[in-house]
């Protein structure tokens, strides 16, 4: 278990450390509101778990390291994107638009919440 634990925390160290130094160069490339840095560090992220997900899952170290560990860490979107894809190959759809949708609306709400839940605070 120790192992394992080790495995998580190396590869999400790096993944961290990456998306914090990438992501802002990239929006320093574009003037705009958009925030092109975490959207392609997203995106990346997403085509790597796409490359390297099934592949992976044989080998639980290399597994822990760069699916739960590096990508997990880089963006957490990749496995969002992930286990949506997951139930599309299940045809489970009614499970895959819910994830979506919930995950999206209620996570935007729980941000306003907690935005808003602080300041009663402060």
């Amino acid at each position: 278990m120790f192992i394992n634990i080790l495995l998580v925390s190396l590869g999400g160290a790096i993944g961290a450390v990456l998306r914090f130094s990438v992501s802002p160069q990239i929006d320093k490339l574009f003037s705009s509101n958009f925030p092109y840095g975490i959207f392609l560090v997203n995106i990346i992220g997403c085509f790597f778990i796409g490359l390297l997900g099934n592949k992976l899952s044989e080998n639980e170290s290399l597994r822990l390291l760069f699916i739960v560990g590096f990508l997990g860490s880089l963006t957490t979107f990749s496995t969002f994107a992930f286990d949506n894809y997951n139930l599309l190959n299940l045809r489970s759809y009614y499970y895959l638009f819910a994830n979506i949708i919930l995950s999206n609306f209620i996570g935007i709400i729980m941000v306003i919440i907690g935005t808003r839940t602080i300041k009663l605070f402060n």
